[in-house]
């Protein structure tokens, strides 16, 4: 009987480990190299890096989590000169099992980058040598970009100035290791009727990622079902806490009462604002001095998309931004 017990515990131990080697194999080895890059050489046309330049400095992000932050300024702009370098530390601060730093993205670390790698990693995150980005890079929004919007991202960042500045690797837990190598996910852009504001600015909220820092989550990370766009997901800030607005169009909680020109002026009024973070109270995440130079139209877009989202009740307290 107990040789027949040691047999099941040892056939069951070695089952175990045949499961874990093979998922670290498909995981680690396999999966992340499934996706070739296209064969792309992508004119530097002036148009082109000027909407790159548009949409990464704009609307997307690329030059805040890619630079080094002025976390003195309210919205923690990123320092002059530093635009790409990287540097931008994600820790269990921010709810992550390991370090993440982001990486330098001029062309002193691209420079033997071909055009099709830097695309695949922008809609599909994957590096240059076949492993996955860690998801905190939105490339599973980005695979919804339109091909010449891709390409001008492309455009912007080889269009940047070199910075010498030598990012530490990545260290993420196993965990976060195989959720990352999870999400290496093929381009897919959308097709939108570019005559209806509503998809214009679905297509621009989206990408944007307003739904990552606007809808709350539980411990896991996961949305809260029926609280899209609801507010209220706690992210820290140079030392606090803060927590985001509630942007559906509920009227006693979100901005159901704001007229277009309400939302345009409201981002509009950081345009070159330069407020210490001190003399409002507390800092924020939310870039600010970046969406500020959006287009009226583009805004515009985006608040009719917004309006047009199922109205939530959810009462944010803007004091919790000072907690701790």
């Amino acid at each position: 009987m107990l040789k027949w017990l040691i047999r099941v515990v040892l056939g069951l131990l070695g089952a175990a480990a045949i499961a874990v080697v093979s998922s670290y194999v498909y995981f680690f080895v396999v999966l992340p190299r499934d996706l070739p890059p296209p064969d792309l050489q992508i004119e530097l046309t002036p148009a082109r890096v000027e909407r790159g330049t548009y949409l990464a400095t704009a609307v997307f992000g690329c030059a805040y989590c890619h630079s080094d932050r002025d976390w003195s300024l309210f919205g923690a702009p990123p320092k002059p000169g530093t635009i790409g370098q990287g540097g931008e530390l994600f820790d269990e601060s921010a709810g992550l099992s390991g370090m993440i730093v982001s990486p330098n993205i001029t062309p002193y670390a691209l420079g033997d980058w071909t055009d099709g790698e830097i695309y695949r990693a922008i809609v599909s995150g994957l590096h240059k040598d076949g492993y996955a980005f860690f998801p905190i890079m939105p490339f599973d929004v980005y695979l919804y970009l339109e091909p010449e919007d891709a390409y001008a991202l492309v455009a912007w960042v080889r269009s940047l100035e070199p910075v010498v500045n030598d990012t530490p690797p990545r260290n993420p837990s196993l965990f976060m290791q195989w959720i990352g190598n999870v999400r290496a996910i093929p381009a897919a852009p959308w097709e939108i009727d570019k005559s209806d504001p509503v998809q214009r600015g679905q297509y621009l909220a989206v990408i944007a990622g307003c739904r990552f820092c606007h809808t709350p989550a539980d411990e896991r990370q996961q949305a809260l079902p029926g609280m899209r766009l609801a507010g209220g997901l706690g992210m820290p800030a140079n030392g606090v806490k803060v927590y985001s607005a509630n942007i559906t169009p509920d009227r006693a909680t979100g901005i159901g009462g704001w007229s277009e020109r309400d939302f345009i002026n409201r981002f509009h009024n950081f345009r070159g604002a330069t407020v210490a973070a001190d003399a409002v109270g507390f800092q924020t995440q939310h870039a600010w001095t970046e969406y500020a130079q959006m287009t009226a139209a583009d805004l515009a877009d985006i608040y009719a998309y917004l309006m047009a989202q199922p109205a939530v009740s959810n009462s944010v307290d803007p004091l919790l931004g000072m907690q701790p």
